[in-house]
């Protein structure tokens, strides 16, 4: 078992839109909670607004102003094609290419980077990465 692979998940083509949207919003940096876009999230997804609730992650991202990886950018890709919304897949699947571009380097499941300047970097983890770390460490 390598270093690294409780990162490693179930597909998420496998599952519904919901059940995608709730693996990545699990996966996302504790930091992101208190973002109105994701309040919106919550409330869209009590109601089974499913498509609302994609968008509101979509906009939480022009929210914070943050790069987010690319399993979360796909991630939803794939849920808005499977909810037959084509414009927000192609824009998930732009941002996901953009990411790479603009600061040269795949950002990990579970985290967020914020650009503060051309060399500098915040980086966000999840609790989830946190405690794969911890564990990793005690074995």
């Amino acid at each position: 078992m390598g270093l690294f692979d409780f990162l490693k998940t179930k597909t998420i083509t496998t599952l519904t839109p919901e059940q995608t949207m709730r693996v990545l919003v699990d996966d996302l940096p504790e930091h992101y909670k208190t973002y109105q876009q994701f309040k919106n999230y919550i409330e869209f997804l009590e109601h089974n607004e499913w498509g609302l609730a994609l968008e509101s992650l979509i906009e939480l991202t022009d929210e914070s102003g943050h790069f987010f990886s690319e399993d979360f950018w796909l991630g939803l890709a794939n849920a808005a094609h499977t909810m037959k919304m084509k414009r927000q897949a192609n824009y998930c699947r732009d941002q996901s290419n953009k990411t790479k571009h603009k600061i040269s380097w795949i950002i990990s499941k579970g985290s967020t980077v914020n650009k503060i300047d051309d060399t500098h970097y915040q980086h966000y983890y999840s609790q989830k990465v946190y405690d794969g770390w911890n564990n990793e460490r005690r074995r």
